[in-house]
This record gives C-alpha cells, structure tokens and sequence, in this order.
C-alpha cells in the first residue's frame, strides 16, 4: 500500500475524483507513467498493475486506515498554454511541453483497517489532497476470501483472471436476489452456470420456471422436468381468494353477494366430500387445501340464480338471488370449456385429497427414488393467461410447505425458486399477472423467515414488480445499454454505488458485475460457461443460408402447433 498513485481533488456525497501524479523515478517509486502501468514492489518482485481501468481499485489514506474505492471511469484533459506564457518561452529559448491532468472518477467501497481487515461502508469521508494508492491483488484476494464463507464460485474475477468469483450462497439466496440483463447479454447462460453449481450440494432442492423450454437438457440427471402436457395444478388445492379471482369480477356491482355466498357453498362443499370427513381435520376453512367436488359447487349457483319461490300472495316469483350469479357462471363456463384450463379445472392424477402427497412429491424432486435436485417446469406452451394462474399456485404452495415444515419441524427446509422471464408474469402493471405477483411478493417479503429464496431473472427490469425488487439484497447485472432500464437499476442501488451501473454497457456476454450482501464489494465477474449449456444460442442465419436449400417440411411443422406438441 506503499506506491502512491495520485491524491485526491474533490469529493462529494458518492463520488470521489483522483488526480494522478506524473511518474518522478525517485525512491521510494511513485507516480503513474504514461503507459498507465505501474510496477508495485512485493516480496516476490515487481508486481505490474494498469491503473485507471474501470472496476478496479485503489486506496484512499484516510486518519486511521485506508478506503477502498473502485474505479468507475478515467479522464485526461490538456491545460491550455496561455500567449504570455509561450512569449515568455521563446524570448529565453525553452521548450514548453504540454500538460495534461489526469483525473479517475470513483467511488467509495468499504474500509481497510491498519491490520488489514475490511467493513463495508464508511463513516469518514477524505478530503481534498489526501494520498491515493495502488492496491496489490493478495489485498483484494483477502477480501473476498474473508466474505465468500465457503468455496462457492461464480467464476473468475474479470480483472484478475486467477481469482476464483466466490460467493456468500447464503446471503445471496436468502435475501433474495436478481439477475438482470438485455437480451443477448448471457442472462440463460449465466442461470444454467449458476444452478449448475448449485446441485453440487447433495440436498439442494430448486424449483425452475422456463418459460422458453430452454433448460430441458441443461441439468442432466439432477433434474426432474414437468413439460406443459404433464403439468396438473387442480383447483382445490387453491385458496378462497384465488378461486374468486378466476370466478368473480369484483366491479360487479353484484360481487358483494356472489363473494358472500361463494365463501359459504364453498365451506359446505368441503365439509361434505366423503374423504375429507375421513381425513380427521378438526376444522375444514374455506383455506383448507382438500379436494372437493367443483361440479356440485357450481349446481349450487345455478339452482339460486334461477331459482323461484313462492311469495306472499301465492304466486310464485323469482328468488331473493335470482339472476345474482349469471354472469359469474358464464365466466365459469367459459374457463370450463377452454381446453387450456383442463390442467386446473380436470385434473386426473391429483383428483383427491390424499394425491396432494404426490403433487407436492414432484413440486420439490422427491417423487423418485433417486431424488432430483432441481425441478424445471417448463411453461413454454403454457397460454399466457393461464401461466399466471400456475406461477401463483405453485409459489404459494411452496411458501406454505416451507411455512408448515418449519412450523412441524422447528427447522428451516431451504428452497430455491428461480423466474426466469419474470417481467412478463411478475408486473406491477399487468393486471392478468396480479395473481402470481402477489404470491411472489409474499416470498420476497417473508420467505426469509421460513428458508424459501426467489431470484428474479429479467431482461426489463423496468416492468419488474418494484415491491420484489426493493426485497433483494443482491444484484447480478449483465450487459444494460437501454438508459432507462439503466436508470431504474440505477435508482435500486445505494448511492455509494450508483456510479458502477456506468460500466453495464461494456460489459462482454457472459459477464456480470455482483453488487449486494453476498459480496463484500462490487465485483466484476467473468461467468464460469455452463456445461451442458441451454438452448438459447442466437440463430446464425449467415451459416443457414449459406446452407443448399432442401424441402421445408410444412405439414409437420402445422400438426405440432394445432396439437400443441412435438413429435
């Protein structure tokens, strides 16, 4: 921490700007040359370092230690020579060179103690003509070592290639996390590269939804994949306020009563099923996640909708709810008779209470003997407005499987769940998303207590629930050229940060800079490649065309879509 590199020249509330020293060749060595490269002396000999290049660092003197800062961006300026001054030169025969300022922008980290231990954050501040210095790698390489508590790796340090990326898991998994980049950037690349490391733990239980298809083959033997044709989410596994949301429409100026009386046919329904009354539950709620008879459910509201009485004068009139609930059986109808709705309204493999055990089984990998630790549900030809209604059952379901395991167990049982796409069913402003926002914005605000993680993958963070966003304690971005999209990440990061999301456009495919709890500080990082990696290479239509052209095969191609499935 000997070789001083420049001093510092002016600081504000989350920017601090270096001037750099000329190189003088004097002992002990200071100052930068005009290559940029430095040579810190070590036990070992001169170690070369470039100075300057964004996302690496340098040390700030401060009273009682040092503050590391990384660097954000580099300027070099010409002072103009004035008129008096080159008069002056030439009547004394003096060559005048020019002088330039050289000026690297950066912002504050954490602390560096005289023993060498580091704390995120500051309390102190430096002031103006304070000593800057180099930072030798085995400092940064004791840093993150100091963090990772484990041998988990993302990859390597960009800027120190022999430097594993590690990682503290559980910070990054338990306060929930993010991974954001435009499309192209390596978003899947980086997804499968990271759960692939994952199920290198032998009891790790993670839950995937590809909305692509793209990850059928990415895991190999550790996964379990549930295809659209064989994914079941029945409808009495719902709770009360999800089956109002596909039944009721709550501007209806008659949704007041088809709530009330829904709640309550609803509870005798499930009192009634035959095996429920086995089941030895002391109280059946509304809530209460057994099977009941849809059919007789729905009867209950037609026979009240056209149901006639006899009044007062002996004449028979409609009944006190006649008419309350046609439109709420039209909706009903409607989703009965869509097709694409089969999976939740007639289910055949779980059509009974006690088949809740299995579903739950395959949700989580256990259903085998030789149990999977990553279950990848492939949502791809799932209907958009049916997907949502399937995200939101499947993440409520798993918060309350962690919720109860704690409660049964007095021990967490962590699971991992992984959106991949999530801006298109976890948007604040889609309304037909609502369902499946709400159940994730509940694992964002609680699942910390009760070990379930969500990590959002996106490529619009703009059109990301801020609620969920707000809940994440780490950020791993990838390539982000779009300047709103960079602007609202932007305002997601603390102040003393902010200034790195400058550095999101240059960013190569397949790397990333860390920021959050599960890194001491800001990390650029080169992602380790995924092997097998997913299938989500770009089309390459130069070699395709390049290609002798051969029948197009049209017939097969149109059977696959009218029959939703591929042969």
């Amino acid at each position: 921490m000997n070789y001083r590199v420049g001093k510092v020249v002016a600081v504000t509330g989350d920017e601090i700007l270096v001037s750099l020293v000329e190189h003088d060749g004097l002992e002990p060595p200071s100052g930068v040359p005009s290559s940029m490269t430095v040579n810190v002396p070590s036990p070992a000999g001169p170690v070369p370092l470039l100075i300057g290049q964004p996302g690496t660092f340098v040390l700030v003197s401060l009273p009682a230690g040092y503050l590391l800062c990384m660097v954000t961006g580099i300027q070099m300026k010409e002072e103009r020579i004035g008129s008096a001054e080159v008069k002056a030169a030439a009547e004394e025969s003096v060559l005048l060179l020019d002088r330039v300022t050289r000026t690297l922008s950066t912002v504050p980290v954490g602390m560096l103690t005289a023993t060498g231990d580091f704390e995120r954050g500051t309390d102190v501040m430096p002031t103006v003509n304070a000593p800057v210095f180099a930072v030798e790698p085995q400092t940064i390489d004791k840093i993150y070592q100091s963090y990772a508590e484990g041998d988990f790796s993302l990859g390597k340090l960009s800027l120190i290639p022999d430097q594993p990326a590690k990682i503290n898991l559980d910070a990054f998994l338990t306060r929930h996390a993010a991974i954001l980049g435009q499309t192209g950037g390596g978003k899947s690349w980086t997804v499968a590269s990271v759960i692939q490391k994952m199920c290198g733990f032998p009891q790790s239980t993670i839950v995937l939804f590809d909305l692509h298809g793209e990850y059928g083959s990415t895991f190999g033997a550790s996964a379990d994949v549930i295809p659209a044709s064989d994914l079941e989410l029945p409808y009495w596994l719902m709770n009360s306020e999800e089956l109002l949301g596909l039944m009721v429409d709550r501007s209806e100026s008659a949704a007041p009563n088809q709530i009330a009386k829904f709640k309550e046919l609803l509870q005798a329904v499930k009192e009634s099923d035959p095996e429920n009354k086995k089941l030895g539950i002391p109280k059946i709620t509304i809530d209460t996640p057994v099977h009941f008879n849809f059919d007789q459910l729905i009867n209950e509201f037609r026979n009240l909708d056209t149901e006639r009485v006899t009044g007062s004068s002996g004449r028979e009139v409609n009944g006190p709810l006649y008419g309350q609930f046609t439109r709420l059986l039209m909706r009903i109808d409607s989703r009965l008779n869509d097709r694409r709705y089969d999976l939740i309204f007639k289910p055949n493999k779980y059509a009974t209470s006690a088949s809740m055990d299995d579903l739950f089984r395959q949700l989580l990998g256990e259903k085998a003997a030789d149990r999977k630790k990553i279950v990848v549900v492939d949502l791809s030809m799932t209907p958009f407005d049916v997907r949502s209604s399937v995200i939101s059952l499947i993440l409520r379901c798993l918060f309350d499987f962690a919720y109860w395991y704690r409660r049964v167990n007095k021990e967490r049982y962590p699971i991992a769940v992984f959106a991949d796409e999530a801006h298109i069913y976890l948007s604040d402003d889609d309304t037909a998303s609502e369902a499946a926002r709400r159940s994730a914005e509940r694992i964002a605000k609680e699942g910390r207590k009760y070990g379930i993680s969500l990590t959002v993958i996106s490529q619009r963070p703009r059109e990301l629930s801020s609620t969920i966003l707000s809940q994440c304690g780490s950020f791993l971005c990838l390539r982000i050229s779009n300047p709103d999209d960079q602007s609202y990440v932007r305002n997601l990061l603390p102040d003393s940060v902010r200034g790195i999301t400058a550095m999101f456009s240059t960013l190569r495919r397949g790397e990333a800079i860390l920021l959050g709890d599960s890194v001491m500080m800001p990390t650029r990082i080169r992602i380790d490649r995924p092997n097998p990696p997913p299938e989500s290479d770009d089309a390459s239509f130069a070699k395709t065309w390049a290609k002798t052209p051969t029948p197009l095969d049209v017939a097969s191609v149109l059977k696959a879509w009218r029959n939703q499935a591929a042969s």
